[in-house]
């Protein structure tokens, strides 16, 4: 059999694979497909088929972190050969460019996961119920000290604390995403401080001269023997 018939045959046996992780986006989370879950249905049908998979890495890049952020985001390019191993030379090349954010080592292996699941599920049209066009993922969130910076701006300038939520689509400011601080952060220094309204500020400053008359016709304040 040549590889177009082999992967067909492929296509046949596996037509959908049940989500089997939970995401964290910050905000929120989604179900999702992981690379072991791919690789173990598919491993079996694979070698019954003679086709073998060879990743090749292209390039990459490691992005700084932006200000603010807790992990680094990770670019690289893989081609993946899936071969007709009765016929070495017949093989199809899939290339895909894969994204992964870490603090640390992993970002190479997420990525490389990342590009073979997705390049084995759209070869053998594999359906996961996901829906990749429309899910909206936030970056992760702002730190509990910018939390604490973005809520002391808010206090020193009386904003409104839930209509600055509303108007950046969050349910608290610990949702915030990390990506949207430094908007936030300048949002809030070039506001205006409110003050409060005359007629506010009158009847506190009246309710606070009467206490004041009490208070002194009570003797309340007096230094003892200060009595006249």
């Amino acid at each position: 059999m040549n590889i177009y018939e082999k992967i067909n045959n492929v296509r046949k046996e596996v037509d959908y694979i049940q989500k089997d992780k939970a995401v964290s986006t910050g905000g929120g989370s989604y179900q999702a497909v992981t690379h072991d879950a791919v690789t173990a249905l598919l491993r079996k049908h694979l070698i019954e088929q003679g086709i073998i998979c060879i990743p090749n890495f292209i390039s990459s890049i490691s992005n700084p972190k932006e200000e603010g952020a807790k992990q680094f985001r990770y670019s690289a390019i893989y081609c993946f050969d899936f071969i007709n191993a009765e016929t070495p030379t017949e093989r199809i090349t899939i290339t895909i460019e894969a994204h992964a954010m870490d603090n640390a080592d992993k970002a190479p292996g997420k990525a490389i996961s990342y590009a073979k699941k997705y390049a084995v599920l759209k070869l053998f049209e594999i359906e996961t119920g996901e829906d990749e066009e429309s899910r909206y993922q936030e970056a992760e969130s702002i730190t509990d000290e910018q939390v604490k910076e973005i809520e002391t701006l808010i206090s020193d300038k009386n904003a409104d604390k839930n209509k600055f939520c509303e108007f950046f689509k969050i349910k608290s400011i610990a949702d915030m995403p990390a990506k949207r601080f430094i908007e936030a952060q300048k949002l809030l220094k070039a506001k205006k401080k409110v003050e409060k309204a005359p007629v506010v500020q009158k009847a506190a400053d009246d309710l606070k001269a009467l206490i004041d008359k009490k208070n002194a016709d009570l003797g309340v304040g007096k230094e003892p023997g200060s009595e006249g």
